[in-house]
């Protein structure tokens, strides 16, 4: 792992200049973290009025995915799911303009993205995998983690540009291991929560709160990060553009869906992964449900340093204690 401060020295981003394509709540994110830091930015999505919010705040907006990559040496793609990210590398390896390094930051499965390789290796373009974790609060603060699938010396060229959005930056493997890594992550804590959203179940039949829960799992066996910050995916759910769709919940349940895929495309079986999988959509119905009926909706404080919601046992000090631990007050634990 190689922990670095962000990029803020004379020439940003190593003087790259460096494309988005995706600015939704993680692209976004990553894209105020970026300006932040100086990098020279260009931006783009379907969604014009997006693209002129960073306009507004120092981007440029491009004009065509042919003239970011004429103007870009490295673009991060941050698009929804698979079919995006296939099309959109696809169209820029038809036209890679001057682009050295296409990073795809978008969860998706690892073949995926090893699929586009062979392309990728003919065009002369270095394809690496770095999806990214921590949620959106950490990634515009330049806190967020990344994970680096990909050849060590295309990683090596673009480490300026990861130090410029994130804080623990890790690379894990060759490609495909970034995305296989964030799959990991995603399985233990959305997959985790289903689990502990069934605990809450049975602490709410005892007559026992969902804040006295984690008032004593906090300093027991069971803690987690997922708890340290419990509403926050409730929250996540209740504030997305899709909430009320049944989109919403494909959404949240694909990473822990395609974990279990993954697995099976090396020929590991992951019964457990994919029954949490197949039962999500309506584990997370039912607890929306509860949140509406118990008037549960209502914004949580957040820690000011990493911007996530704070549990009860943290409200009065206003920050986790792993954030305050950290000694650069900038913790993604």
């Amino acid at each position: 792992m190689t922990t670095a401060p962000a990029n803020t020295g004379s020439r940003p981003a190593g003087g790259m200049t460096i494309g988005v394509i995706g600015i939704g709540d993680m692209g976004g994110a990553i894209a105020t973290s970026l300006l932040r830091n100086r990098c020279d930015l260009v931006v783009s999505d379907l969604r014009a009025a997006e693209v002129e919010k960073f306009v507004s705040q120092g981007a440029r907006a491009a004009r065509s995915l042919e003239a970011l990559a004429d103007e870009c040496d490295v673009v991060l793609v941050v698009v929804v799911d698979d079919k995006q990210v296939a099309s959109v590398v696809g169209k820029l390896l038809q036209h890679p303009g001057r682009l050295h390094s296409i990073i795809v930051s978008s969860t998706v499965l690892p073949a995926t993205v090893i699929a586009l390789e062979e392309e990728a290796a003919k065009r002369g373009v270095s394809l690496i995998d770095a999806p990214v974790s921590g949620g959106a609060e950490k990634a515009s603060r330049g806190l967020i983690t990344v994970l680096i699938g990909g050849e060590t010396a295309a990683v090596d060229r673009c480490r300026p540009v990861f130090e410029s959005f994130g804080k623990n930056i890790f690379h894990v493997g060759p490609l495909g291991a970034g995305s296989a890594a964030k799959l990991v992550n995603n399985l233990l804590s959305i997959g985790g929560n289903m689990l502990h959203l069934e605990a809450m179940e049975l602490a709410h039949a005892y007559g026992i709160s969902e804040d006295s829960v984690v008032e004593f799992v906090t300093v027991s066996a069971g803690d987690s990060r997922t708890l340290r910050t419990w509403g926050r995916i409730d929250r996540a759910r209740r504030s997305h553009y899709l909430f009320g769709t049944p989109a919403i919940y494909e959404m949240f349940s694909k990473d822990v869906k395609n974990a279990a895929k993954a697995a099976g495309q090396r020929g590991v079986i992951l019964p457990i992964a994919a029954t949490i999988g197949a039962s999500m959509e309506e584990k997370m119905k039912v607890r929306d449900t509860f949140v509406e009926e118990h008037g549960m909706t209502a914004p949580l404080p957040r820690c000011r340093i990493c911007g996530q919601e704070l549990a009860a046992p943290f409200r009065h000090a206003g920050v986790h204690p792993e954030c305050a631990y950290d000694p650069e007050g900038q913790s993604d634990r």
